[in-house]
C-alpha cells in the first residue's frame, strides 16, 4: 500500500506511524510544511529504511498518490488537502478498524486534568490485579505500538486511551461515528468554562466519550452529560458518588481510577491496593527501585537537553549516576552541560546525539564519562557500578537522556521499559 504520513510531529507520532508501514513493506511517503533540517536526523534514519521525504511544503500528488493518509494531530481537519485523500486516518482510527479491537475492553480517558495520572494509574491497578493492560494516546504512545504487538498476536485484555480535545474529534470525524465499542469512558475533569449541567461539555471531544457502556464524569455536569449521552450510554455516573470506598490514604487525583476500577466489577480491597503501589506516570520520574541508599528513577521521557537539567533539580544535594544521550544530533546539548557538571558519574547511551554532540561536549569541558553503550543493561551496570554500598547519603540512578531513542529502541517508551527491566534483573 502507498502510506503518505501528512505532518511529521515533533513528539515521535509521525516516525512511530512511518514506522509501523515501513516494517510491513509498504511504500512510506512523509510531507510536512517544515524544511528538511527542522525535522531532525530521525528522518534520515527513516529514509535508509526507505521513507521518502518531502519537506518544506505539501504536494498535491502525495495526497492522490496515497492509498492512506496518517494525519497529524497538528493539522486541522478542514485542511484543503484532505480533500484529496482517498483514506484519512489516525493512530487511533487505524486500530478501531482491525478486528482485533473487538476483542480488547477499550477504556477512554478524557478531560481538562489529571488525564495522563488517571489513564497511568488504571494501567498499572490493572496489571497488578492479574488482568493484561496497555494504553496509549495523547501521552505520546503512539497506538500503531499496539497494532504492531497485534500483528504478532499479542492482543490485550484492556487498552485505556488517553485522549486530548482535538484527539477525540479527529477520531470521531474520521471514524464517521462506527465508535468501538467502549467499556467505560472518564471525563476527569471539566474546562473553566463548561458550566454546571451545560449540556456540550463532551461536544468538545467529537462525542467520542459518549459512545461507552459507563459514563463517568464529574458530579457538576452529571446532568448535561446524561442528556447529550441519551441511550448511548447504559449509565452516567458521577466521579464523586463512584469513588465511594477509596482509601482516605489515596490522593484525590485517584478518585478517576478508582471509580472506573469499581465500574468493572473490582473489589473496593483490591483497588486500593493496587492503586497504593502506584508509583507515578510511567517514564516521567517514575521510581522503579528503592533500597537502603539507593533510588533508580526512569525519565525516559526527557528526550531534549533542557528536561535534565530540570529533573536533576529534584535531587538537589543527592549524588546522581546520569544515564543519557541518544538519538538525533540537531539537537543543541549545551543545555545539558549544567547537569553533567553536577552529576556524580556520566554514562552514556549510544546514538548519533551521542557520539557528534554529546561526546565532544563533555570533552570540551573536560568531564569524565563511560560508553557510549548500545545496551541500556550495560549503561545500568556502569552506573551501579559506582554506588557506595556503604553510604548513609541516598543516591540515584537515574535515566535522563535528553535525546530521543528511535535508532536503539525505537521510542522512549521501550526506552524505559528496557530500563526497568535492567534495574530489576539487577536487584
Amino acid at each position: 500500500m502507498n502510506i503518505l504520513i501528512f505532518g511529521y510531529g515533533l513528539h515521535g507520532g509521525g516516525f512511530d506511524s512511518a514506522m509501523y508501514f515501513l516494517s510491513r513493506g509498504d511504500s512510506v511517503r512523509i510531507t510536512d510544511i517544515r524544511n528538511r533540517d527542522s525535522l531532525g536526523e530521525s528522518v534520515d534514519y527513516l529514509e535508509a529504511r526507505g521513507a521518502a521525504i518531502h519537506a518544506g511544503g505539501y504536494r498535491t500528488d502525495d495526497f492522490i498518490w496515497a492509498d492512506i493518509v496518517v494525519k497529524s494531530p497538528a493539522i486541522r481537519l478542514d485542511n484543503e488537502f484532505l480533500a484529496f485523500a482517498k483514506r484519512s486516518e489516525n493512530d487511533l482510527t487505524y486500530a478501531a478498524s482491525r478486528p482485533e479491537s473487538k476483542e480488547v475492553k477499550i477504556i477512554c480517558v478524557t478531560g481538562a486534568r489529571n488525564k495522563t495520572t488517571t489513564a497511568s494509574a488504571l494501567c498499572h491497578a490493572l496489571n497488578v490485579m492479574g488482568k493484561k493492560a496497555r494504553m496509549c494516546g495523547n501521552m505520546g504512545l503512539s497506538a500503531f505500538s499496539e497494532t504492531q504487538r497485534w500483528d504478532k498476536g499479542d492482543v490485550t485484555e484492556y487498552m485505556i486511551i488517553e485522549m486530548s480535545t482535538w484527539q477525540a474529534r479527529d477520531t470521531y470525524t474520521f471514524l464517521r461515528g462506527n465508535i468501538p465499542h467502549v467499556e467505560v469512558s472518564v471525563i476527569t475533569s471539566v474546562f473553566g468554562e463548561d458550566l454546571p449541567k451545560r449540556q456540550d461539555v463532551a461536544l468538545r471531544t467529537g462525542e467520542f466519550n459518549l459512545h461507552a457502556n459507563h459514563i463517568i464524569c464529574p458530579l457538576e455536569v452529571k446532568e448535561g452529560v446524561s442528556k447529550l449521552a441519551a441511550k448511548r450510554a447504559k449509565n452516567v455516573s458521577s466521579i464523586e458518588s463512584a469513588s465511594k470506598g477509596i482509601s482516605k490514604a489515596l490522593p484525590e487525583k485517584m478518585r478517576a481510577a478508582y471509580a472506573v476500577l469499581k465500574k468493572l466489577g473490582f473489589d473496593s480491597r483490591q483497588i486500593n491496593a493496587a492503586l497504593k503501589s502506584f508509583r507515578g506516570i510511567p517514564n516521567r520520574t517514575e521510581l522503579v527501585l528503592r533500597t537502603e541508599n539507593s533510588i533508580f528513577i526512569n525519565d525516559s521521557s526527557a528526550i531534549i537537553p533542557a528536561s535534565v537539567t530540570f529533573t536533576m533539580d529534584n535531587f538537589e544535594n543527592l549524588p546522581v549516576h546520569l544515564i543519557c544521550g541518544g538519538s538525533d544530533s540537531s539537537l543543541d546539548p549545551l543545555p545539558l552541560l549544567k547537569a553533567l557538571k553536577g552529576s556524580a558519574s556520566v554514562h552514556l547511551l549510544d546514538g548519533t546525539f551521542t557520539t557528534k554532540k554529546l561526546i565532544p561536549l563533555l570533552k570540551k569541558h573536560r568531564i569524565a564519562f563511560r560508553g557510549p553503550f548500545e545496551k541500556i543493561e550495560e549503561a545500568v551496570s556502569s552506573a551501579s557500578s559506582e554506588l557506595d554500598q556503604t553510604s548513609r547519603m541516598m543516591q540515584v540512578v537515574l535515566l535522563c537522556p535528553g535525546a530521543s531513542g528511535y535508532e536503539y529502541f525505537g521510542n522512549e517508551f521501550n526506552r524505559g521499559d528496557a530500563f526497568k527491566a535492567a534495574v530489576m534483573s539487577l536487584a
